[in-house]
């Protein structure tokens, strides 16, 4: 089953089963340039900020211990902007790992197609707006692991033999 397409990226999603429609990839190329732009822009934002932390830390260390605490703020600050900035450059890679699979503009939970709306202001969203307010259940791969130091604290054969 074929669907139609579309270069405008407010047409909404477009799905194609059978593979590329006319030698492009199901979505149209107007959303490939919008996720690669974000792709490039995210890309470069990530490069940023770890620069930026490893300038800080290398700050850091050649103070010695006396920087103390802003430091050690700024350090934290810049980590986690960095895994966020990671974070978002993930699902944008993702979002045009979709667009190439043709999946791109349906929702996972439902198969619904996604406002082009939506696409718009958020082009890596996976959910419709409803099952975007629904809670989901986490799947076993999203939950966070444990600890690893538990882990091997669990699984250690010195800690058998201590028992």
């Amino acid at each position: 089953m074929q669907t139609e397409t579309s270069d405008n990226p407010l047409a909404g999603p477009v799905r194609s089963r059978a593979g590329p429609v006319g030698g492009r990839p199901a979505g149209g190329p107007r959303w490939r340039a919008l996720l690669e732009a974000r792709w490039r822009t995210r890309l470069q934002e990530v490069t940023e900020l770890a620069l930026a932390y490893h300038d800080a830390a290398a700050t850091a260390v050649g103070r010695g211990t006396g920087s103390g605490h802003e430091a050690r703020l700024r350090l934290r600050t810049l980590l986690r902007q960095t895994v966020a900035s990671r974070r978002a450059l993930a699902d944008t890679e993702e979002a045009l790992a979709r667009l190439s699979a043709g999946n791109y503009g349906w929702c996972e939970s439902c198969a619904g197609a996604i406002s082009a709306q939506r696409l718009v202001i958020t082009p890596e969203t996976r959910y419709c707006a409803r099952c975007a307010q629904e809670p989901r259940a986490e799947a076993p791969a999203q939950r966070a692991p444990a600890v690893y130091g538990d882990r091997l604290a669990a699984r250690s054969p010195r800690r058998e033999q201590a028992r």
